[in-house]
């Protein structure tokens, strides 16, 4: 399988879980609708894409559209923050970095 054909069905996958999980939301069958395992494990691999793409190109992915309530995100981040058993604090240095000090070495 040739990369732009594993990237057209990672796609296709992506785009159809992401479909099956909105209906389950909107028809209220969220319980037990995957394991927990299976939601860490999805989660995992979501931050672990996003940091590498934005750690490897400089850039800011918008990681959230219009159809995620700033309660969902801050559910999120604070989950994300306490599995790092990081507080309030450790997340103001991290919210300063720019994408440019990313790269630079200390003191440059």
């Amino acid at each position: 399988m040739s990369p732009s054909d594993e990237q057209a069905n990672v796609r296709a996958l992506a785009t159809q879980l992401g479909e099956r999980i909105d209906l389950a939301i909107q028809e209220g069958r969220v319980a037990g609708f995957l394991p927990d395992e299976a939601i860490t494990a999805l989660m995992s691999s979501a931050v672990r894409l996003y940091a590498a793409v934005v750690e490897d190109t400089d850039r800011e992915i918008p990681v959230v559209d219009s159809t995620i309530s700033t309660t969902e995100a801050m559910v999120v981040a604070c989950a994300l923050l306490r599995a790092q058993r990081l507080n309030p604090f450790d997340l103001a240095l991290w919210f300063s970095r720019t994408p440019h000090s990313r790269h630079s070495a200390p003191g440059a």
